[in-house]
């Protein structure tokens, strides 16, 4: 079984072929047996899990980034 979570395709100018990640929720249980989470390593774990936003019930923020300390994880599909 897989936590919940989301796919995303990142496209955009200047790519050659797109990018693509997942999106999983903090505080979802799930994620730490999650497979595809366990093959990223725990210091890139991170850019993977939305957070809550303070004061929206049921709302997440998650920023990709495709360079620096925190780029996101990306998979080879």
């Amino acid at each position: 079984m897989q936590a919940p979570h989301l796919v995303v395709l990142v496209f955009m100018r200047g790519l050659l072929r797109h990018l693509v990640t997942r999106i999983y929720f903090a505080g979802e249980a799930a994620n730490t047996n999650d497979p595809i989470v366990k093959l990223v390593p725990a210091e890139r774990r991170q850019t993977l899990i939305a957070q809550r936003e303070n004061g929206g019930a049921g709302r997440f923020e998650w920023n990709v980034h495709l360079q620096g300390d925190d780029e996101t994880v990306f998979f080879d599909v």
